[in-house]
């Protein structure tokens, strides 16, 4: 038990100074404080900070994951000589990153908390926040480990982060717009509904009702979703981090100096 609770200390550590955390600290407590200052009531608290996890939690947790794996690429060959396999080394960063989200989220949710907010609805936000860092910190080390030096991890990650962001919903409206492809209307919503930025987005807006139910019955396949949109988030959400988390894993057990 020794060397794991070395391992996962030593990752912890690194994690506490790593930059983009100490960055996204400043971010979360400003932009906290902002969401519940600058709403016109507890709701659109609420929806401000919904904003600020989509763009800013994913963004920085992908950039903290590839900070992370990129860190002490050229301690790897010295590493590697202890006795610990090595995909230990990623979960033992991933479980470091994850925890120290968890509480610098605090200071993005607990203004609008004080403000006035439903505590059930941003306990909610706040949890599936946290499985959407999750998901993107396992981006991060993935592009991290994949890549072969820093500015190569970055452009590899940050251009997955657009892709999910907005291209996958651009593609999926160009191609609904094509008469041949309007007849499978639920080929497009399964694609957002694999897209765990789409699939956080929806279920947070119908759990903070800025989008009407109504809305969700144009296919079948849309109905389910939004019935189910809780449990489906944390479903793709915990997907995509073991998936990635896997490939990050592989990618460093075929490293070789």
């Amino acid at each position: 038990m020794s060397i794991p609770r070395a391992l996962l200390g030593r990752e912890f550590r690194a994690a506490l100074i790593n930059r983009y955390f100490q960055v996204f600290c400043a971010l979360s407590l400003l932009g906290g404080v902002t969401a519940s200052l600058f709403s016109e009531d507890a709701n659109a608290a609420g929806f401000l900070v919904l904003q600020i996890a989509l763009y800013f939690v994913s963004l920085f947790a992908l950039l903290a994951g590839v900070s992370s794996a990129q860190g002490e690429r050229e301690e790897w060959q010295l590493l590697f000589t202890q006795p610990v396999p090595r995909t230990a080394y990623v979960i033992g960063k991933f479980l470091a990153l994850f925890s120290i989200f968890g509480a610098v989220l605090l200071l993005l949710f607990l203004p609008a908390l004080i403000s006035g907010s439903a505590p059930r609805s941003l306990a909610l936000l706040y949890l599936q926040t946290l499985l959407l860092a999750a998901a993107f910190l396992s981006l991060g080390l993935a592009a991290g480990f994949l890549a072969h030096d820093r500015a190569q991890a970055i452009i590899i990650g940050v251009s997955a982060w657009l892709v999910l962001l907005v291209g996958v919903d651009l593609i999926a409206l160009f191609a609904a717009r094509w008469p041949v492809f309007q007849n499978w209307p639920d080929v497009w919503v399964a694609v957002l509904m694999l897209n765990p930025l789409d699939s956080f987005r929806i279920e947070a807006l119908f759990a903070l009702q800025q989008i009407p139910a109504e809305a969700a019955n144009k296919t079948p396949l849309a109905n389910w979703w939004i019935e189910h949109a809780a449990a489906w988030f944390a479903l793709i959400s915990i997907f995509w981090s073991a998936a990635l988390i896997t490939i990050a894993g592989w990618r460093l057990n075929r490293w070789e100096e």
